[in-house]
């Protein structure tokens, strides 16, 4: 895992890293990064081994080290991260569920020419549910999902929580980006922060979908709890970009000759420790998930509260240690703010303590739940 790392670390420092306030300043999405990602060979990580992945993620052998290159790639930018995690969680997903001709399908277009996946199962509050209409020899569907994470850069869509017809619990499927009625829309994505994460909206009108585009069973996403499952890679992103203002808030002291200031060693020391904390509480979730798979469930939310709050302290502790003039837009501090603060409206912060003061009281809890 220290070579991975390294290889990691090298490719944030040489190309991610100077290239991310352009794709901020663009709301562009890192095409050239995923491209260096495709050529290392890990947009395959959470794929089976047995299928020419790596046989990392949750379900391989080597678990720790999808979340490692996760954590180091949001140092450089947490938006190529995200890009990173949400089409390896899907990949995983579709690993986990579809048949060998399915799978093939799929993921041939990331095998041979990098194509992300995205997951499309949120919707705007307050529109009405996606749903699935039985055709003859497939489905019609229709409505709004939004935050689809990598769909411009994709050629198969995975689109999941669809409410059907024909089934009493959601359904979820691939769909091709080609598919008449299917528009992606991405001029809407302007937010203040994850600007090259470009998550677009999907408007769906009578799209068909074939029965052999199925993916799983009904009920199988939220019943074998993949909401729980996606919220590790999630708190890898904001521990790594956790990492990379703390480093640069101690850099910049440093060069200042801050450092014999009582406060602002008070101050690090606070921030190292709750950083370590944060990252061992997860490593030890991701190390627990073959032995206890709904234990390791309620730790990641442990380590996700944990890593919410490192991070808080660490935006409002750099700017006090480091004075406003860190914050101005010539340097990364400024956009490692902007991208924190709106990646971590990923679920209310709450839920995640309540989920595990549930289980410690021996009560009813739900992993999926975010808000």
């Amino acid at each position: 895992q220290q070579h991975l790392i390294a290889r990691v670390n090298r490719l944030v420092q040489e190309r991610i890293a100077p290239r991310a306030a352009q794709h901020d300043q663009g709301y562009e999405a890192p095409v050239e990064d995923i491209e260096h990602l495709f050529r290392e060979g890990w947009l395959l990580a959470n794929l089976d081994k047995r299928r020419g992945g790596l046989g990392y993620g949750l379900y391989g052998d080597d678990p720790l080290s999808f979340f490692l290159i996760d954590e180091h790639l949001a140092y450089g930018n947490p938006s190529t991260a995200h890009c990173f995690q949400v089409h390896n969680n899907a990949l995983m997903m579709i690993d986990a569920m579809a048949n060998d001709e399915q799978i093939h399908r799929w993921i041939e277009p990331t095998i041979e020419r990098g194509a992300l996946i995205p997951g499309a199962g949120a919707e705007p509050y307050g529109s009405p549910p996606t749903t699935a209409k039985r055709v003859k020899d497939g489905y019609l569907i229709s409505r709004t999902k939004h935050y689809a994470t990598n769909a411009s850069l994709a050629e198969w869509l995975w689109i999941g929580r669809v409410a059907s017809d024909s089934h009493a619990k959601p359904i979820m499927f691939m769909m091709h980006r080609d598919t008449p009625g299917l528009k992606i829309d991405t001029d809407v994505w302007r937010p203040t922060g994850m600007r090259a994460c470009v998550s677009p909206w999907l408007y769906l009108e009578n799209c068909f979908v074939p029965e052999e585009n199925l993916l799983g069973k009904p009920g199988q996403f939220l019943g074998e709890d993949w909401m729980g499952k996606i919220n590790f890679a999630f708190t890898a992103n904001y521990l790594g970009a956790a990492r990379a203002m703390y480093d640069w808030a101690v850099a910049y002291v440093r060069e200042r000759v801050g450092g014999k200031d009582p406060y602002r060693q008070l101050r690090f020391g606070e921030l190292k420790s709750m950083l370590d904390a944060s990252r061992l509480t997860l490593y030890s979730a991701v190390r627990m998930f073959r032995q206890d798979p709904d234990g390791a469930m309620v730790a990641a939310h442990e380590a996700k509260w944990m890593a919410k709050e490192t991070l808080e302290k660490i935006m409002w502790s750099t700017a006090e240690v480091c004075g406003s003039t860190s914050l101005f837009q010539r340097y990364p501090l400024e956009r490692f703010y902007r991208d924190m603060h709106l990646h971590m409206m990923h679920g209310r912060h709450d839920i995640a303590a309540q989920i595990v003061g549930a289980f410690e009281l021996g009560e009813p809890y739900d992993v999926n739940r975010t808000h």
